[in-house]
């Protein structure tokens, strides 16, 4: 008897154990972690208070960065008239610690509305990250990412 051309059950059921496999390791790997969840986050929030800081200064107007963590995010706008530009919601479980409505505006010559400097913590899970903005010159600054001790408070678990 000639055989057909064609896959036999056990050669199809082997190629699709094979195909588990590999996609389930590449889950693996490329799934966000908590940590980089929150460095992406921080490294975000950063980028995002030296843009409106040079919009400041190109446009010579000030900007305003107001947090927002009842929504979990900020939003960007300008000022006189008031108008935003964009929302940013972080994602993935990284929340805000602290003042629920903090607002960062910068004046024409890029330095922010204030006199002190102001620190933000990130977190997600048991590790946070703070954000340090000095607002004599606008700067801002990150700190390592640490885990606590502290007990998981949401975000994604461990």
């Amino acid at each position: 008897m000639k055989r057909g051309k064609g896959f036999t059950l056990l050669e199809l059921i082997i190629a699709l154990a094979v195909i588990a496999i590999v996609s389930g390791g590449l889950f693996i790997v490329f799934r966000q972690t908590p940590r980089s969840a929150l460095e992406n986050a921080s490294l975000q929030l950063q980028a995002d208070l030296r843009y409106v800081q040079r919009r400041a200064i190109i446009e010579g107007r000030r900007f305003r960065l107001q947090l927002n963590s009842l929504n979990n995010g900020y939003y960007i706008s300008f000022l006189n008239p008031i108008e935003e530009l964009r929302r940013v919601y972080f994602e993935n479980g990284v929340r805000i610690r602290g003042n629920p409505r903090r607002r960062f505006e910068f004046l024409p010559r890029g330095t922010p509305d204030g006199a002190t400097s102001t620190t933000l913590t990130l977190y997600i899970g048991r590790y946070e990250q703070d954000l340090t903005i000095l607002l004599s010159g606008g700067r801002v600054y990150l700190r390592p990412i640490r885990a606590t001790n502290l007990p998981n408070r949401g975000g994604n678990p461990q």
